[in-house]
């Protein structure tokens, strides 16, 4: 009979840990709770793979670069998915050599508990993870029987399947749909641009907003379905209080120029933007200092809207100032979406 330990966030996980770790090390499975049901773990070692084959396995990974190490090829879209979504229920699928692996990170408390049971020496110890959609413990060991070591029992779980996606050089493909939903996929498989000034209700709202409109005449679309066509566009500042409207002066050019800022609301630069972007476009050189300063190495070197040259704050100034800040904007934006397009 396996061992079944009951489960609590409040409870210290060491103990477990260390059963988990032998559990595994000696092939039997291992019972978890999950994201669509239970799953089941397996060592490398395990003789046990093929009770679970009508479900094909995933390998366990955390991050994009322990996928890597497994022998997987990394897309950009799936670098971007692992980081942006994971955990979650999304089993995303890898080219490697000649096959496809799997690789999952199911969206569990107790998934992060799991993570040093499965590492050794800082490197992730190739383990399967099983999607067994039964509700409890019990039915899971009525299943696999002897084949289990230890199970972990949080009580009864929601049973859903994870979405399945193929990611490769040239996109992503739904193989399966799920309980993850493909327009969240698209969101954040998408190229993230964050434009920054100081207080995010000027110039970088004008500066996405505006980035919005071009790339979506460019495409094709209207500009809310951008990230289904690899584009999501953000702003922040580096001094911003979080909720206020572009500035009046700055909502008014944005119609005059095609754009619309009436549902935009401020948010200050925080490091989980930072690192999710793709480019990072600073207004001046003090908001790029200002990001290396505070956040060093963290997300891509901003570079400025402008080339070389700062763009001015139109703050306090006239209708006209503001429109000729729109016109500079625009001006180089039609020079970066030149870049991101063919990228």
């Amino acid at each position: 009979m396996p061992t079944v330990l009951e489960w609590s966030p409040a409870v210290d996980p060491s103990g477990f840990i260390l059963q988990l770790r032998e559990a595994l090390g000696s092939g039997s499975l291992v019972v978890s709770p999950g994201d669509s049901g239970y799953v089941a773990l397996a060592g490398p070692s395990s003789p046990h793979l093929g009770l679970v084959s009508e479900n094909p396995a995933s390998f366990l990974a955390y991050t994009a670069e322990e996928a890597a190490s497994l022998g997987a090829e990394l897309p950009v879209s799936a670098r971007r998915l692992m980081f942006r979504a994971w955990p979650a229920p999304l089993v995303v699928e890898l080219p490697a050599a000649d096959r496809f692996l799997r690789f999952r990170y199911p969206d569990h408390l107790l998934s992060e508990a799991i993570y040093p049971a499965v590492h050794e020496n800082g490197r992730l110890k190739p383990t399967r993870v099983f999607d067994t959609f039964l509700p409890t413990v019990e039915a899971v060991i009525e299943k696999l029987g002897d084949a289990v070591g230890l199970a972990v029992n949080a009580g009864p779980q929601v049973v859903s399947r994870p979405t399945i996606i193929r990611c490769a050089a040239t996109g992503w493909s739904i193989i399966e749909e799920g309980s993850f939903p493909v327009e969240e996929i698209q969101r954040l498989a998408a190229r993230i641009v964050l434009f920054v000034c100081t207080g995010n209700t000027c110039r970088s709202p004008l500066a996405e907003g505006l980035a919005r409109k071009l790339l979506a005449e460019r495409i094709g679309c209207p500009p809310e379905e951008l990230p289904a066509h690899g584009f999501w566009m953000l702003s922040a500042g580096v001094a911003a209080f979080g909720g206020s409207p572009a500035s009046p002066e700055s909502a008014d050019v944005a119609a005059e120029f095609g754009a619309d800022l009436l549902a935009h609301r401020s948010r200050p630069v925080n490091p989980q933007l930072l690192a999710a972007a793709d480019d990072i476009i600073a207004m001046t050189r003090s908001h790029a200092y200002s990001l290396a300063a505070n956040y060093p190495d963290l997300g891509p070197p901003p570079r400025l809207l402008c080339g070389e040259d700062d763009l001015d704050d139109p703050i306090g100034a006239s209708l006209d100032v503001y429109r000729t800040c729109a016109r500079t904007i625009q001006q180089h934006l039609e020079r970066l979406i030149e870049e991101w397009v063919k990228s």
